[in-house]
């Protein structure tokens, strides 16, 4: 058996391809849309991908199901889960699968066993490898049902479903999962880093034995207080969840082999508003763009982050144009960007902002501020709005005294709530997510801003104070 996990960092996606060398079949295991690696994986080791799986619909990232089958002329076979009801029945699968039918290839077996909580068409898959055992499981994909340290989410269907999916949950921990042995391994659809659990582990795989002695959510108490405990302090979720469900819930569009974005723009073009509609996004570094960016821009440093942020600020209704470094650096951008289902990238400004420089034409610039310069302003009481832009738990961690504190990602929706009257100095962590706020205050008007370089950790290593 060959066994292959493909890991995405930020997003923190695992995606899988088992492969049977008697038959030379193979499986993918919930795909990522850029699907050339799982091609490349099975042709470097003479396998054909016969069937595509889903555990169930995603909210995190555009499923690759569909691109894969497209790219491989439609010869694998998608099976989706049957179970939740026609509102998450996917219209693309060629199968739908439930409880006691099989996949085979050679001497791997595919089982399903429905694990809903986190959605409610959640399946568990059990792999087997007949060769050693036909009646012991292996490898369970426990896709976003049961992580490393950690179990899925149940509240990104609303307040209405949350409740009643918490309930399938605990069924499916403390019911469904005493199916399987101790001995069987878990491969999880996500890791650490991923916002689908409070506590996932960094680790990528594990065994059910182990999650069952060491798994704070596995451990058994009165339900009511299992829910409780699940819910209390969930991280807060992208809104661009709720468009990815709908997106792979009906069937994500096929890109093809030829990846958008690679059309160059000049300077002037980009100027004179040729591409009127677009959104210039500026992936270049936080300091690369506080020194000299196009006026409007917004700013989202290129790495492991991007897609996730991109899913919280950026409108998917507006084409988008990349500033970068580089040219080289487009392709890797535009991946990222299509992983969150933003496919209109209409290309990227050739010469990068060198061009613009010396074409004469306007540019802006972002202030910049030391954590020492902002406990001077503070404790000399200048009029100052301090914006900070991480989470609720960070912020409870400890925070500058009299800051505003506004989660990064919803900041479109409570950029009301502050003053364009007074400077605006935007702290974060580290200055990544500062400088993504501040462009987009910028953008929408704001005049005085500065992004606080080094944020909170800088702030915490000077010994400056906290409440």
């Amino acid at each position: 058996m060959l066994f292959h996990q493909r890991f995405v960092p930020g997003l923190a996606i695992a995606s899988y391809i088992v492969g049977d060398e008697k038959t030379g079949d193979a499986a993918v295991i919930d795909p990522t849309r850029d699907v050339a690696d799982f091609i490349g994986f099975a042709r470097d080791n003479d396998l054909h991908i016969r069937h595509i799986i889903e555990t169930h619909v995603h909210a995190d990232f555009v499923c690759g199901s569909r691109e894969l089958k497209a790219r491989l002329d439609d010869e694998p076979t998608i099976h989706c889960s049957s179970y939740g009801g026609d509102d998450w029945t996917q219209p693309y699968a060629d199968e739908y699968v439930k409880e006691g039918d099989t996949i085979e290839m050679g001497d791997v077996r595919f089982g399903f066993q429905p694990t809903p909580g986190h959605t409610p068409e959640h399946i568990g898959i059990t792999m087997f490898d007949t060769s050693r055992s036909s009646e012991v499981p292996w490898v369970m994909f426990s896709g976003d049902f049961l992580f490393v340290g950690d179990v899925g989410r149940p509240d990104l269907l609303g307040e209405e479903q949350k409740k009643e999916l918490a309930h399938q949950l605990y069924e499916s921990v403390f019911q469904r999962l005493n199916d399987l042995p101790d001995i069987t391994e878990v491969y999880p659809a996500h890791g650490a880093g991923s916002l689908f659990g409070k506590a996932i582990g960094s680790r990528q795989s594990s065994t059910v034995g182990y999650e069952r002695r060491f798994n704070p959510s596995l451990q058994n108490k009165p339900e009511e207080q299992w829910v409780k405990d699940l819910l209390d302090e969930m991280p807060l979720s992208p809104p661009y969840f709720k468009r990815m469900k709908q997106v792979n819930r009906d069937g994500p569009a096929i890109i093809g082999p030829e990846f958008p974005g690679g059309k160059r723009w000049g300077a002037k073009q980009v100027y004179e508003r040729v591409c009127e509609d677009c959104l210039i996004v500026d992936v270049r570094s936080k300091e690369s763009f506080a020194a000299a960016h196009i006026p409007n821009a917004i700013n989202i440093p290129f790495g492991q982050n991007l897609p996730t942020w991109a899913g919280w600020v950026l409108p998917y209704d507006r084409p988008v144009l990349l500033v970068a470094d580089e040219p080289a650096q487009v392709e890797r951008v535009v991946t990222h960007l299509l992983r969150v289902g933003f496919d209109d990238v209409q290309g990227y400004l050739e010469g990068g902002i060198g061009s613009w420089e010396t074409g004469g034409l306007p540019l802006s610039t972002l202030n910049t501020m030391s954590v020492h310069d902002l406990d001077k302003l503070r404790r000399a009481e200048k009029q100052l709005t301090i914006l900070d832009v991480r989470t609720e738990k960070e912020w409870n961690d400890g925070h500058i005294d009299g800051a505003t504190h506004v989660h990064g990602g919803t900041l479109q929706e409570r950029v009301d709530e502050l003053s364009q009257d007074k400077p605006v100095a935007v702290v974060c962590g580290s200055g990544y997510r500062a400088s993504i706020a501040s462009s987009f205050l910028k953008r929408h008007g704001f005049e005085d801003v500065t992004n606080v370089i080094g944020g909170m950790s800088a702030w915490k290593a000077a010994e400056l104070p906290t409440t």
